[in-house]
């Protein structure tokens, strides 16, 4: 089975290529991958100036001449029919996986990294397959994922490459929340690096417009419903561990709700809940949650006027951080 090979590309020079590649070496060796690394696209190089060993053996005609040490070896060679970067490919075609740091014009896929303190504008060329970058706010049609999280990096290679490898700890049915017996089980993140992430989620409550009056206006017998409503959310929020049968409890940095509301037949008080942490999973079912029993609160503190009040388009607006990157949903 041929390599798969990556190239590891930036819009220009000293964006932590090499750095890069560093890092992630030892996390794929980890795996098991057999993984080769190749400084590629350079115009020319000497491993021995004119005169030395290696360089005289190849000048002899030795198809591959090389300087062999206790414990390393570097090997040197021509190639008249294709390039040195192609030449080298075909002696490692036993290998699991080649990157390739530099060609922004091969058509291998591409990995670009982004560093804000060089470039802030991804240059995306063609087969581009993800962003490695400092950036949080980025949003691209790839996947972006942290610079400062190299597990993340040898994750998405592994999925996106290695799909067969990745899954071979996934029941059969490859629903991750059910063991191979069938069992339900609460997903094992403990080898996961802890990232930051954050998701917003909206959703909106129909009502009479004379409800909505009463609600803005402070009239509500009940007392303030958005005031109460906002603390149900929070409250939701950190409660979710508990709520959602296979969530995981966990340390929530900060949450926010907003409110708009909108007149009409019907009137509409839609609710935003973003919550922020520094950990192993995501808080999608706590940013939804959290909009959930808002909107149940308001209905509470309101049906004594309007039982028609109708909780609707609940959903997840966008998520960053973790192994998927930024997520952004087209329809608001």
């Amino acid at each position: 089975m041929a390599p798969v090979i990556i190239n590891i590309v930036a819009a220009q020079s000293s964006t932590g290529k090499t750095t890069l590649i560093e890092r992630i070496l030892p996390l794929l060796k980890s795996r098991g991958y057999r993984v080769a690394a190749i400084k590629g696209n350079l115009k020319r190089f000497s491993v021995d100036p004119e005169g030395k060993d290696s360089f005289r053996l190849g000048e002899a005609g030795a198809d591959i001449a090389g300087l062999a040490a206790s414990d390393r070896f570097i090997l040197t060679g021509k190639s008249v029919d294709k390039s040195g970067t192609e030449a080298a490919i075909e002696l490692l075609r036993d290998f699991d996986l080649i990157l390739i740091e530099g060609d922004k014009h091969s058509e291998n896929p591409k990995i670009e990294v982004l560093r804000s303190a060089v470039n802030r504008s991804p240059l995306l060329p063609a087969n581009t397959v993800a962003v490695v970058s400092d950036l949080s706010d980025l949003m691209l049609p790839v996947p972006v994922l942290p610079l400062e999280k190299p597990g993340e990096l040898a994750d998405f290679i592994e999925r996106t490459f290695f799909p067969l490898n990745a899954e071979k700890e996934s029941p059969p049915s490859g629903l991750t929340h059910f063991d191979p017996e069938g069992r339900p089980r609460m997903v094992d993140v403990s080898a996961k690096e802890a990232t930051l992430r954050e998701a917003y989620a909206r959703g909106e409550i129909l009502m009479k417009q004379e409800t909505l009056e009463k609600v803005t206006g402070g009239r509500m017998a009940k007392g303030d419903v958005l005031a109460v409503a906002q603390v149900a959310a929070v409250m939701a929020v950190k409660e979710t561990g508990r709520l959602i049968p296979m969530a995981h409890p966990l340390g929530i940095s900060a949450v926010e709700v907003d409110f708009e509301h909108r007149a009409g037949v019907p009137a509409v008080i839609e609710i935003g809940v973003r919550v922020k942490l520094s950990g192993q999973t995501g808080v999608e079912m706590e940013a939804l949650t959290g909009v959930s029993v808002a909107a149940l609160t308001v209905y509470d503190m309101c049906k004594a006027v309007d039982k028609d009040m109708v909780i609707q388009n609940i959903r997840l607006v966008e998520k960053k951080g973790g192994c998927s990157g930024h997520y952004r949903r087209e329809q608001q």
